[in-house]
């Protein structure tokens, strides 16, 4: 029995060596075979633009092919849930935002199945699309502030345009109201083109939105942009202040790119991927593809990501359940 007991431990921990070192010696020989991306959006989007542009970049510098898999639906949690159940070795990656979905959906879906920082590990981060505060131009203010002041003169009578409840435009209207102190009511679409010809006709007040969107619309003169809702100024709207500028408070809006895997990723897979990445953003070709696409490239480390997510979640948290926001 104690033989047999002995032997049978010796074959395990035989076993368990064998699997470490053929987990060690596949991370050393990363990548071997194809990675496949998932993006959580439809093809087309900005953030499968930039998952493309990125990687067929990294792809041709490197004779490795890497696939773009779209898998759009629930939020973003049916690509999310689908890369966290993955195998953790580094051929499963997740495009994702830290600054807004990831950490909303801790609280806009209760029954989530996955947690950000516990189930993903961060890789890094490409850059950003700045957000603006947008409004009519029948409506008689001039700045942010005016705009403030008039809706507190008025509460509940100013609405705010998004494309449904839970979107970004319906959380960054609750959101900057929070921040303004001022009552609006939220007017959601399910066509962001009927949104915008009604925020144009002016039956919609202000709508907080990407500017790449919008941009055409205010070059136009069909819209007026009043603020930025980023930490710094966008180079599209070099004349329009922050919000914070204006004094109305920190308001950051954006939209970031960034790719995650799965908790448990090899070290030396992550490192390969961040270092890759870097290289990808420091080609101007990538960096100019990335421009005209109204995203701002730059290099984010991991620990840049796991950050915005400690610091979202609740932020987006008290937006949600102060606001009473739900999704079916």
């Amino acid at each position: 029995m104690k033989r047999s007991f002995w032997n049978g431990l010796r074959t395990g921990a035989a076993a368990w060596c064998l699997t470490i070192a053929a987990t060690v010696a596949n991370a050393a020989d990363y990548p071997s075979k194809s990675i496949r991306v998932v993006v959580p959006f439809a093809a087309a989007g900005v953030t499968d633009i930039v998952a493309r542009v990125v990687f067929d970049h990294i792809s041709r510098s490197v004779g490795q092919t890497i696939v773009i898999d779209n898998r759009p639906g629930a939020g973003g949690n049916i690509a999310i849930e689908h890369v966290v159940n993955s195998p953790p070795d580094g051929y499963t990656l997740i495009m994702a935002d830290p600054s807004g979905s990831l950490p909303v959906n801790v609280t806009l879906y209760p029954n989530l199945k996955y947690h950000p920082i516990r189930n993903l590990a961060p890789i890094a981060m490409f850059g950003s699309t700045g957000a603006v505060l947008l409004v009519n131009n029948e409506l008689p203010v001039k700045t942010a502030q005016e705009l403030v002041a008039l809706a507190k003169s008025k509460p509940g009578e100013l609405t705010f345009a998004s494309t449904g409840p839970g979107t970004p435009g319906h959380l960054n209207g609750e959101l900057f109201s929070r921040l303004a102190g001022i009552k609006a009511v939220h007017v959601p679409y399910r066509v962001v083109g009927q949104a915008v010809t009604d925020l144009i006709a002016a039956r919609i007040s202000f709508w907080v939105a990407p500017i790449p969107t919008m941009l055409q619309n205010v070059r136009q003169g069909q819209l007026r942009a009043f603020a930025v809702a980023g930490n710094e100024r966008s180079s599209d709207l070099p004349g329009v202040p922050t919000i914070k500028e204006t004094g109305i408070g920190d308001f950051d809006a954006s939209t970031t790119y960034a790719v995650l895997a799965p908790t448990g990723t090899p070290k030396e897979a992550i490192d390969w991927l961040h270092a890759e990445i870097k290289r990808a953003l420091d080609d101007e070709g990538v960096r100019q593809k990335l421009r005209q696409a109204g995203v701002a490239p730059k290099i984010g480390a991991a620990a840049d990501i796991t950050r915005m997510l400690q610091e979202r979640i609740p932020q987006w948290a008290a937006v949600i359940t102060g606001a009473g926001i739900k999704v079916d």
